[in-house]
């Protein structure tokens, strides 16, 4: 029996993923994300593709912080994911 695997790495223009959940993050954010978003309207998109990612991967934690920087402000939510 042959087992092949192929990864293959792919860069977004757009944006930028990190961490042990990147690959799900390409998938949520190739998705949802689109240019010259408003903040909160970038903020909720930031947030469905963190949690749908940590809830793929045990390993990302229980949550994160999202930051969206603008030329006026910086502003920080915390996201809760599953607890279980």
């Amino acid at each position: 029996m042959l087992l092949v695997f192929c990864i293959c790495r792919e860069l977004a223009k757009d944006f930028v993923v990190a961490g042990t959940a990147s690959e799900s993050l390409y998938g949520a954010c190739e998705a949802m994300f689109k240019p010259d978003m408003e903040p909160e309207e970038l903020f909720e998109t930031v947030s469905q593709a963190l949690l749908s990612s940590v809830d793929r991967d045990c390993l990302s934690g229980w949550g994160g912080h999202v930051f969206v920087v603008t030329p006026t402000e910086v502003q920080e939510k915390i996201l809760k994911g599953r607890m279980d």
